[in-house]
């Protein structure tokens, strides 16, 4: 084969292209499906959020107070059934860290605790709770509740 021979188009004829089918619909379709399933989406990690941080409703065991270490590390100081325990947890891992035995130093930690200064977050919620009380509406305020286990400690 030669390239003599070969049909090329004439200099300066522009090559046919083919029309672009654009819909409005069709965009606004796509449109309207994207955010449908980004709704749904939104909805189901809410609900799954939700399923992993319920509130503990026991009376056996209720968290103290949480300090944060670092990245993904905290201690957690924990009452279950009636003994002060100190937890240690990352990410994947939660471990028996120390158990207070002592009277005496349970009723100072959970002085130190009630007596703890507020911080501007807490202020906030304050604020948004006079603005929404159902929302943050409580069965028994923390201060019973330490005042309780201040109670069982000096027994």
């Amino acid at each position: 084969m030669n390239l003599e021979d070969l049909e090329f188009p004439p200099k300066g004829a522009v090559p046919a292209v083919p029309e672009s089918v654009f819909s409005w619909w069709g965009l606004m379709g796509t449109l309207l499906v994207f955010l449908l399933i980004l709704l749904v989406s939104l909805w189901v990690i809410r609900r799954l959020n939700r399923a992993n941080v319920r509130n503990m409703n026991v009376p056996w065991a209720r968290v103290l107070d949480r300090q944060i270490l670092g990245g993904q590390q905290s201690l957690y100081l924990v009452e279950i059934a009636g003994q002060l325990q100190v937890l240690g947890g990352s990410d994947h891992h939660l471990l028996k860290v120390s158990e207070i035995n002592d009277p005496e130093i349970a009723a100072e930690i959970l002085e130190e605790i009630a007596t703890r200064p507020i911080e501007r977050v807490d202020n906030l919620t304050k604020s948004l709770q006079k603005l929404w009380p159902k929302l943050f509406q409580k069965k028994e305020s923390f201060s019973n509740e330490l005042e309780r286990l201040l109670d069982e400690v000096k027994k």
